[in-house]
């Protein structure tokens, strides 16, 4: 049974309440409504906000193409109390732990279904004590190794007997998973075009920890935090091995809905206006709305994801009919009219939110809106292309840096700010 919060009953009766503004003649307005702060900026000032970026010289860094690193593709990464660092690599599949120094240490975890390995690493997570988790989407568990670096305990997913699907986010301070819950028959919100979003949950499930490996599911307690949209997807046939089905297909550039945490608050953006909201542990307690324009998806976006994709498969060696299953794929998509506002949302270990701007190849220059704790927009971060941002403060990030010949390294920078 699927438990709905007060702060989602409260969400369908927002709009109704009133309360006092505080305006302010710089273009940002906070005002409290019925215990929820809004927050609201102009485009004015979202324009004239001043723009931050990186030092140019990293303050550390970890190589790629090392002799004990060599990673492939770096999926996730955190930094120790000691200013050691975990690592996940997605295509060796692996968390390996280096010094502060940069000297490789050990694999933490390997690739497996026992306990501790490592299936699919979608997040890692520094815990209480230096303690470290990692969600493991394959292995449908979270696994927790403690500050010696051995393995201590892990929590299963919960499934459901209707066929709900289960997918976890992270753990929260409290020991709830947060995560979504995507149920069966569901009916879908039709906007345009035949274009649909089908609702989901964003949900805390408390279960069960284990030491070992587990013969049954452990009991999941769910509480629905909201209901949101998921991304825009239409119906149309899919082809392989010359076989066609019904399929749904993501419309490219298309709106979704985007999560993010810091175990204590959660931030959600469906993108369907400007807008973010902030929840507590009792519910929600912010909305940040800020006046701007989505970009529109232009014929040299799509032609440089179609080429992107193709030139990939054109290389994979992939036998000669599969491409052409790709290509006839390719030539079918369909394109969202305007790109999102908020791509993805990072919460900063100083308590900002910083939102990432729309992109379309993933070594393109990216761009992110700095709010402070309270939701007051402070700066524009514009990075350099070939650099993915992982971890994030007011005073420096952490992040990926792809060279010319596409090794990932690991790099922490300064922020630079511009007087």
């Amino acid at each position: 049974m699927i438990r709905r919060s007060g702060c989602f009953l409260f969400m369908l009766a927002l709009h109704a309440c009133t309360g006092t503004a505080e305006r302010s003649d710089t273009g940002k307005t906070a005002r409290d409504s019925a215990g929820v702060s809004i927050v609201e900026h102009s485009a004015a000032y979202m324009a004239a906000l001043p723009e931050w970026t990186l030092d140019s010289t990293p303050l550390q860094e970890l190589r790629g193409d090392a002799t004990d690193t060599q990673f492939a593709r770096i999926l996730d990464a955190v930094q120790r109390a000691d200013g050691g660092f975990y690592v996940a690599d997605q295509q060796q599949r692996d968390i390996k732990a280096f010094a502060a120094s940069g000297a490789f240490e050990r694999v933490l975890s390997r690739p497996g279904r026992g306990p501790g390995e490592v299936g699919y690493v979608s997040r890692l997570q520094m815990l209480a004590g230096d303690s470290l988790a990692f969600v493991d989407a394959n292995n449908r568990r979270v696994s927790v190794f403690g500050p010696n670096g051995h393995f201590a305990r892990q929590v299963l997913f919960p499934r459901f007997e209707d066929g709900s699907s289960v997918r976890i986010n992270m753990q929260l301070m409290d020991g709830r998973l947060l995560g979504s819950l995507r149920q069966p028959w569901v009916e879908a919100t039709e906007n345009r075009d035949s274009v649909y979003r089908t609702p989901f949950a964003i949900v805390a499930y408390r279960v069960v920890p284990s030491t070992g490996a587990d013969t049954g599911v452990p009991p999941a307690d769910v509480d629905t935090i909201a209901v949101v949209p998921d991304g825009e997807a239409y119906r149309a046939n899919s082809t392989e091995d010359g076989e066609t089905r019904a399929d749904e297909h993501p419309l490219r550039f298309g709106h979704n809905t985007i999560v993010a945490s810091d175990g204590r608050r959660t931030f959600v953006a469906t993108n369907e206006t400007a807008e973010i909201v902030e929840y507590g542990a009792k519910g929600m307690v912010r909305r940040i709305r800020s006046a701007r324009t989505p970009r529109p998806v232009t014929d040299e976006d799509r032609v440089r994801l179609e080429s992107e994709v193709l030139d990939a498969v054109e290389k994979s060696g992939r036998p000669a009919s599969a491409k052409a299953d790709v290509q006839q794929m390719v030539k079918g998509w369909r394109y969202a009219k305007s790109h999102t506002l908020a791509s993805r949302l990072l919460v900063g270990a100083d308590g900002g939110l910083w939102v990432e701007d729309a992109w379309v190849l993933e070594n393109d220059p990216r761009q992110f809106f700095v709010y402070d704790s309270t939701g007051i927009a402070l700066a524009r971060v514009v990075l350099p292309p070939r650099i993915h941002v992982l971890r994030v403060s007011t005073r420096e990030i952490l992040g990926v840096w792809r060279d010319s010949d596409d090794v990932p390294h690991l790099r922490r920078w300064s922020i630079s700010r511009q007087p």
